[in-house]
């Protein structure tokens, strides 16, 4: 066997098709129109009036002298922001009603696609919810024809990410396509729903304001997802890393731009970071990476550990 020319071929391969993409999406006027309310109060001459305002005008006045949460209570105020029933209530009539947000077709097409992606929301929900929620987006908004592409795409990364073990490959081949797509959802799918009590305990973090100020916790979980793929991100398994963040509200926008800026970048210099700002309908693209950083990872780094797996699958045989 020509082991050189059998690495060539690899490489040309995962050059052509083999780049990972990561996406980190935030729910909320991002993904969809959500027409849940946050309960707030507002200041008439010397007194303060309860109003209701949707989570687009939230972003807009959570930090303006004359608008406070309700009663300044969080837990009040965004109570409809922690119960599972609104959550997939509001997210099923916000797509019968074709309520679409700027990063609408992104997170179709990244799930299309079978990518990893991550729901960073400042929502107090269980994972779990979120994660039901994501589901049913898939069962209402893809076509019967996007979801065979979507189950291909499935098979076709898990198998290339475990392309040595054919144990995991038999069992995969055994799954039906809803067991396939919940492994898609909990392998591939992470969930932090940056106010809730399990997000606060996981991380050992204060929630009880998190929706009112979600920057930090937001910080928080993009780091927890990216740390998830340290692993594949220097594998050589793919020719380039990418990951995406948007969000509508131009304060996690500016905090995140920082924080990747500042931290990330340098803990990942192989890895292409794009900010998304969604914030008032737009969609605006922001590219951070390191100044010292190539397009394309080192081909010897790809050739030595390509050399490495097909030595050490010949060797199990």
């Amino acid at each position: 066997m020509n082991h050189k020319k059998l690495v060539r071929e690899i490489l040309l391969e995962m050059k052509s098709n083999r780049k990972l993409r990561l996406y980190a999406f935030d729910w909320d006027d991002n993904i969809l129109q959500m027409p849940t309310k946050i309960k707030m109060d507002q200041k008439v001459g010397k007194r303060w009036k309860p109003i209701e305002v949707s989570t687009e005008k939230f972003a807009e006045i959570r930090t303006e002298p004359d608008y406070r949460v309700r009663n300044n209570n969080p837990k009040e105020a965004f109570i409809d922001f922690t119960l599972p029933d609104t959550f997939l209530r509001d997210s099923k009539e916000a797509i019968l009603k074709n309520k679409k947000s700027p990063s609408f077709n992104k997170f179709k097409e990244s799930l299309i696609y079978a990518n990893p992606f991550s729901i960073i929301t400042a929502r107090g929900h269980n994972p779990e919810v979120l994660k039901k929620g994501v589901k049913m987006f898939i069962h209402l908004v893809l076509s019967p024809e996007e979801k065979e592409k979507m189950l291909e795409n499935i098979i076709d990364t898990l198998k290339h990410e475990n392309e040595f073990s054919d144990d995991f490959i038999e069992k995969l081949e055994y799954l039906d396509k809803n067991q396939i797509l919940d492994l898609y959802l909990d392998e591939k799918g992470d969930y932090y729903p940056v106010s809730s009590p399990e997000f606060g305990e996981r991380f050992g973090l204060e929630v009880s304001g998190g929706a009112a100020n979600p920057e930090h916790n937001k910080k928080v979980a993009l780091a927890d997802f990216i740390s998830k793929y340290d692993d594949l991100i220097r594998s050589g398994k793919y020719v380039s890393a990418s990951l995406g963040f948007s969000d509508d509200d131009p304060r996690n926008v500016k905090a995140m731009i920082e924080f990747v800026r500042n931290e990330l970048s340098r803990m990942y210099p192989e890895v292409k970071f794009i900010i998304q700002d969604t914030s008032e309908g737009g969609y605006t693209k922001i590219h951070i990476e390191t100044d010292n950083k190539e397009e394309e990872l080192n081909e010897g780094i790809i050739i030595e550990n390509l050399i490495n797996r097909i030595v050490s699958k010949i060797k199990s045989k």
